[in-house]
C-alpha cells in the first residue's frame, strides 16, 4: 500500500525553527537512510551544504523534532543548484536522472535562494524550461506507417542472445559484416570510433539509411554525432542516407514529435534480420573488448556498461522495425534544417570512475532456435508497450527480475503520466502477491528516488539493490518470458519518446538473461545508494 507521508508536513511547519540551522538547504517528508541504504523509517529528511563532523550544539539540527527523527544529508552539485538557484538548473535541461535531474518533491520546504518556501515545480522543472524554449518549433502528431500493426508473431525464428561488456560488440561486428544489400537503423548515440570504422568498411557499396538523435556527448565518445555523419557521407558516398530525428531538443529538427528523445537502438539487415538493444553504439554500450574470451579485457570490463541484446533472424518482424524505422526517417526529412558542421577530432577521454566490482563470469554468446512468441513493442504507439509488459508484469507467478538504468516516477500522476505508474503498480502488485521480487538499478537511482517508490508501496529494503554502469532496460518473468529494450522507467521513455524492444517467449532465451542478471545481484549489486 502507498504510504502517505503527508501528514510530517505539519510537524515540519510547527517545528521549521528549530531545522533552520546554518548551512540547511530544505527540509521534507521522507525516510531514514541508515549504512547507506534506505529503511522503512519515516523521518525529516534535511539536506545541508556540507554535512561535518564537528558542529556547535546551537547549530546542531535535533535528532528528533516533534517525535519524529530527522536524517541530515550533504546534497550533491546538482541538488544544491536545485534548491539554490532552480531557473539555472532547469536551463540546463537536464531531463533524465542519467543526465545529471534530481528527484523533485513537491512539498519540500526550501530555506535558502531567490525562492525560499515551497517552490513551484515549473521552477526546477527542465521540461518546462524546453518547452518555453522551443514554443516556436512546431508540434506533429504522430502515426507510424499505414497499415503497420505490432501484433506479436509466432512461428520458428532463430534468435542470437548476448549482452555487454561480455560479447555485445562481437556479436554486433558479425552481425554488420554479414550485411549484403541494405541496413537501416534508428539509433540515439553513434560516437564510437571502432564502430564507425566497421560500418564504413562493411557497407561501402550497401546502402544505409539512418535516424540518428543529437544527445549530450557520451564522456567516452571518440567522435561527436555530427563527426560521425560526416566521416558515412564522405565514406560511402551515395550509399549513405541520414535525417536527425524529430525531437524537440535537436537544433537541426525544425519540428518535433518526441518530446526528449529519438531512443531506439534497431538496426535491419537485408530485410531479414534486427539488432535490437538497450545499448547505443558507442564505448560505454559496446566497447571494444571480449572478455567472454580474454581474461585480459576483465578489468576493462568493469568500467563499461551492462546492456543486453538480441539479433533475430525472423522477416516478418525484420519487415515490421523497417517499416517503422523508413516512416521516421521520410517524415524526418521534410522538417531536417541546415546539417550541422562536423567539430574537429576529440581526444578520446580518460577512463570513467565509476567502477563495479570485479565479475564473477563473463557469459558467451548464446543462439536459440525454433518456435517461440515474439512481440515487437514501439513508443510512442499508444498502448503498445504498457498494454504488453503490464501483462508480462502480471504473468509473473514465481519470480520476476528486472534491471533498469533508472525508475523515475513523475513529479505528480495525471492523465499524461498514469500508463507508466500504472506499469510500477504492477510491480508491486506482485511483490504483493508473494512473487520472487528483484529489481537492479544504476548509481543514477539516488535516495530521493528509492524514497519516491517507497512511498508507492515498493519494497526498496529487500527486493532493490544498485549496480554501477547499468544501461540496461529488460525485464524476465518466471525465468520463462524477457523483455529486452531502450525504453527507460520514465513518463517519456514508456509512453512518448521512440523506443523499441521485443518480448521474447522461449525459455533458453529468458533463461540465458536471468543467469546475468542473478550474476550481477549476487556479485555487482549492493544496497548503497548515494545523496541526491
Amino acid at each position: 500500500m502507498p504510504d502517505d507521508l503527508s501528514g510530517l508536513n505539519s510537524i515540519i511547519s510547527q517545528h521549521l525553527a528549530e531545522l533552520s540551522k546554518p548551512g540547511v538547504l530544505s527540509v521534507r517528508p521522507g525516510y531514514k537512510v541508515t549504512g547507506g541504504w534506505l529503511t522503512p523509517a519515516r523521518a525529516i529528511v534535511v539536506t545541508v551544504a556540507e554535512k561535518k563532523a564537528q558542529v556547535s550544539a546551537a547549530d546542531l539540527v535535533p535528532a528528533v523534532v516533534g517525535g519524529v527523527p530527522t536524517d541530515v544529508r550533504q546534497a550533491s552539485a546538482r541538488k544544491r543548484q536545485e534548491l539554490e538557484n532552480p531557473q539555472a538548473y532547469a536551463a540546463e535541461l537536464r531531463l533524465a536522472p542519467d543526465q545529471g535531474s534530481v528527484p523533485h518533491f513537491g512539498d519540500e520546504q526550501v530555506l535558502v535562494g531567490s525562492h525560499p518556501g515551497l517552490r513551484p515545480a515549473a521552477l526546477a522543472s527542465a521540461h518546462a524550461q524546453l518547452a518555453a524554449r522551443t514554443a516556436a518549433k512546431p508540434e506533429l502528431t504522430y502515426s507510424g506507417p499505414a497499415t503497420m500493426t505490432l501484433a506479436p508473431v509466432n512461428g520458428p525464428a532463430t534468435v542470437h542472445l548476448s549482452a555487454s561488456p561480455d560479447t555485445g560488440w562481437p556479436v554486433l561486428s558479425g552481425f554488420l559484416a554479414a550485411t549484403t544489400q541494405s541496413l537501416t537503423v534508428g539509433l540515439y548515440d553513434f560516437t564510437s570510433a571502432h564502430v564507425l570504422t566497421a560500418v564504413e568498411g562493411d557497407l561501402k557499396t550497401k546502402q544505409f539509411s539512418l535516424v540518428l538523435d543529437h544527445p549530450p556527448k557520451n564522456p567516452t565518445a571518440d567522435q561527436t554525432d555530427a563527426d560521425t555523419v560526416a566521416a558515412l557521407q564522405e565514406a560511402l558516398n551515395g550509399g549513405f542516407t541520414e535525417v536527425w530525428a524529430l525531437t524537440r531538443t535537436d537544433p537541426d529538427a525544425t519540428a518535433w514529435i518526441f518530446p526528449s528523445a529519438y531512443h531506439i537502438k534497431v538496426a535491419v539487415r537485408d530485410r531479414a534480420a534486427f539488432w535490437l538493444s538497450s545499448g547505443n553504439w558507442n564505448n560505454s554500450n559496446q566497447p571494444d573488448i571480449n572478455p567472454a574470451t580474454s581474461a585480459a579485457d576483465a578489468a576493462e570490463a568493469r568500467h563499461r556498461d551492462r546492456d543486453w541484446h538480441v539479433i533475430v533472424e525472423q522477416p516478418q518482424l525484420a519487415g515490421v522495425f523497417e517499416d517503422y524505422i523508413k516512416n521516421d526517417l521520410a517524415v524526418a526529412a521534410a522538417h531536417n534544417g541546415p546539417p550541422e558542421q562536423a567539430g574537429p577530432p576529440l581526444t578520446p577521454p580518460p577512463l570513467g570512475s565509476t567502477d563495479t566490482p570485479p565479475f564473477a563470469t563473463f557469459f558467451p554468446a548464446q543462439t536459440v532456435t525454433g518456435p517461440m512468441t515474439i512481440t515487437p513493442l514501439l513508443t510512442p504507439d499508444p498502448g503498445v508497450y504498457t498494454t504488453a509488459v503490464k501483462n508480462l508484469i502480471a504473468s509473473a507467478t514465481t519470480s520476476l527480475y528486472l534491471q533498469f538504468q533508472y525508475i523515475e516516477l513523475p513529479r505528480q500522476t495525471d492523465a499524461t503520466s498514469q500508463g507508466f505508474v500504472d506499469l510500477v503498480q504492477a510491480v508491486i502488485d506482485r511483490q504483493q502477491a508473494g512473487v520472487d521480487l528483484k529489481i537492479v538499478m544504476s548509481e543514477f537511482e539516488t535516495a530521493g528516488y528509492l524514497e519516491q517508490l517507497q512511498a508507492l508501496g515498493l519494497d526498496v529494503v529487500h527486493n532493490v539493490k544498485l549496480q554501477n554502469n547499468v544501461h540496461n532496460k529488460g525485464i524476465i518473468a518466471d525465468g520463462q518470458r524477457v523483455l529486452v529494450s531502450s525504453q527507460n522507467w520514465s513518463t517519456d521513455g514508456t509512453l512518448y519518446n521512440r523506443d523499441a524492444g521485443v518480448i521474447v517467449e522461449h525459455p533458453d532465451a529468458a533463461q540465458y538473461f536471468q543467469q546475468i542478471f542473478l550474476h550481477d545481484w549476487d556479485h555487482l549489486a549492493a544496497q548503497k545508494t548515494l545523496s541526491d
